[in-house]
């Protein structure tokens, strides 16, 4: 009887604050969770955002499609995007942008021709969100992902496989078990 009253309790307790409360997934839990600076600034142009990587040493530019109300990009932009190791890595690395497939905000794509993020995302053949595509210094795509990485580490691995040119020799999968196997050594 007890035990049932501790369950009547707690779903009183999760119906009054909506049941979202340890969800981190929830839209409302990522206004609790500032991006930290993991986005560049974006002025739409893309051209300018690359010619900024050229300045800054770096490879290229992170292109993260998704959408205001997919799960796993609040996921990802509340647990992933907000560790120091992780922001510190692709800061270094890439420009990184937020792409919402959903706008008609226009943008300048990389050959200075104007679109919208919608076309964007189309003509780069992002069907699920999140997507993160990788494009090198030379404007052309090197890597897709497509699907959440819920791993902090897992991130990092990720972009450290598009530094190491291992996407032409070996899958992603490939690239993280050899990764684990050497980091439990």
């Amino acid at each position: 009887m007890i035990f049932r009253n501790k369950i009547l309790v707690l779903v009183i307790l999760l119906l009054i604050t909506g049941g979202s409360a340890g969800f981190s997934g929830s839209p409302s839990s990522v206004e609790n969770h500032p991006k930290h600076d993991f986005f560049h600034t974006f002025n739409g142009d893309l051209s300018a955002s690359l010619a900024a990587t050229k300045k800054g040493d770096q490879f290229g530019l992170v292109l993260f499609f998704g959408t205001q109300h997919c799960r796993f990009c609040h996921r990802m932009k509340t647990t992933v995007f907000t560790e120091p190791s992780v922001q510190q890595f692709y800061r270094q690395h890439f420009q990184i942008l937020d792409i919402d497939i959903e706008s008609n905000q226009q943008i300048t794509l990389l050959d200075k021709q104007l679109s919208t993020y919608q076309d964007l995302a189309k003509d780069s053949r992002v069907r699920l969100t999140p997507t993160i595509v990788f494009i090198n210094l030379e404007g052309e795509p090197v890597y897709k992902h497509i699907g959440i990485i819920a791993d902090p580490q897992e991130f990092i691995w990720l972009g450290e496989y598009v530094l190491s040119g291992e996407t032409a020799k070996q899958s992603f999968a490939s690239f993280k078990m050899h990764k684990r196997r050497n980091s439990t050594l």
